[in-house]
């Protein structure tokens, strides 16, 4: 179960501060029922397959109820897009209520009036979503979205020198901006004045959360699975002597058709040499060198590196994801990626990493985060309650055959995971991801 963690934090005397949402619902005009389930992936497998069993298992639903909410949640990331548009500055978000049978809801600030049931029932009969909740909220996304930034500024200028880290982000479940501070370790003055200034300036829109004291860790290390051809994320990939991290995409050009591993930018970081992977049975072999890496505060964490086939192998990279036997998951090493997508809060997500080997699923915590790195500010990742260990940066972030990001970092020990959303990826390395 995902751990939503508040805290208040009386070392320098701050009271918890707690998003005020309207607790009145209103639900959407038609009886409740189960919206279409998307069509299957292209290979023909189903997409619900590897993860309904262990979602059914972890809530104590049946399995065909476990469907139901998935397929809610495939279509949540493009309603939220035409929703932007739809409800323009009256738009409060929409994230997956994990506390009430994890239910589309979509906020709208002042009254729930014909007007914008009208728009939202439209959007929704648009996605064949007939199941969602519709509340009033205070604070508009644009309103949250300007916060976040003002904080994101803040957080990487008060953490500069500092020996413990904060963090940002958005809670649009709490139709709220979060500032996370660190359980143990010491404020500097600089933080503590920003945290009472964040105070005031947002009131009710602020929430505190926690964060760890050092930031996230950048997840390269080595051990774990490899695959025979084709070449598939959540596959081990090393880079000789000196590191290894997990393939998280295979992605194509825009411009042509040469195909790229997608993984973590701090690995590649320094690394642009000749990058190797391994069959089942050890063998290594060359895959190819970096083509380019980010690792940015403002741009994010991300790097493709080429795939030389023909190769001595044949490496036939394919769109999908190996995915492992886990609490929460089916093995399928064949997992087909159908399509790419945003991210929003509330919705389950899993991964496959080479070091912690055994796929797992959890929920998004936190969107638009701002958090430390590995000593760098990063802004704009996605936070988890995901488990990951070293090794596992790059893995791939995925539900229902869609990719949603991949893995860049986490508190090892601790099942707390950031990750970098995969359309910035598409966008700033000029690459699609195989479908």
């Amino acid at each position: 179960m995902a751990r939503w963690k508040q805290v208040a934090v009386g070392a320098f005397a701050l009271a918890l501060v707690t998003a005020l949402v309207p607790s009145t619902a209103t639900s959407a005009a038609p009886p409740p029922a189960a919206a279409p389930q998307p069509a299957a992936a292209p290979n023909g497998t189903d997409d619900f397959a590897e993860e309904a069993a262990g979602f059914a298992k972890e809530r104590g639903i049946t399995e065909a109820e476990a469907r139901k909410r998935m397929a809610w949640q495939l279509v949540a990331p493009d309603l939220d897009a035409r929703l932007t548009t739809d409800l323009g500055s009256r738009y409060g978000a929409l994230w997956i209520d994990v506390r009430n049978g994890d239910r589309v809801t979509i906020g709208v600030t002042g009254t729930v009036d014909a007007a914008a049931q009208a728009t939202v029932k439209a959007a929704t009969a648009a996605f064949g979503l007939t199941v969602y909740d519709l509340i009033p909220v205070k604070r508009s996304w644009a309103k949250l979205s300007a916060d976040n930034d003002w904080l994101a500024g803040e957080v990487i200028r008060v953490n500069a020198g500092a020996t413990v880290m904060l963090s940002a982000g958005i809670r649009t479940d709490l139709n709220a901006v979060q500032v996370g501070v660190p359980a143990d370790g010491v404020l500097t003055a600089a933080q503590k004045a920003f945290v009472e200034a964040a105070r005031t300036r947002l009131g009710a829109g602020l929430v505190l959360g926690t964060s760890p004291s050092r930031g996230f860790e950048a997840f390269a290390g080595c051990d774990s699975p490899y695959c025979d051809p084709p070449l598939r994320g959540g596959v081990k990939i090393n880079y000789p002597g000196v590191t290894a991290c997990t393939l998280g995409f295979i992605a194509q050009s825009k411009v042509d058709s040469k195909k790229y591993m997608v993984t973590a930018g701090h690995c590649a970081m320094d690394r642009l040499g000749n990058w190797w992977s391994k069959n089942a049975g050890l063998s290594e072999f060359k895959v190819g060198a970096v083509h380019h890496w980010i690792f940015d505060t403002y741009i994010g964490d991300m790097a493709i590196i080429r795939i030389d086939d023909p190769s001595a192998i044949g490496w036939n990279p394919q769109p999908w994801v190996m995915v492992t036997w886990g609490l929460s998951t089916t093995e399928n090493f064949t997992y087909h990626i159908s399509s790419d997508n945003m991210s929003v809060v509330g919705m389950r997500i899993c991964t496959t990493g080479m070091k912690t080997r055994m796929s797992n699923c959890s929920y998004v915590t936190e969107l638009g985060l701002t958090a430390n790195l590995d000593g760098l500010p990063m802004r704009n990742l996605g936070r988890t309650d995901n488990c990951s260990q070293h090794g596992d940066s790059g893995a791939p972030m995925y539900a229902s055959h869609v990719g949603y990001g991949i893995l860049v970092g986490g508190v090892e020990g601790d099942c707390d995971t950031v990750y970098q959303g995969i359309r910035t990826v598409e966008r700033e390395l000029n690459v699609n991801i195989l479908h």
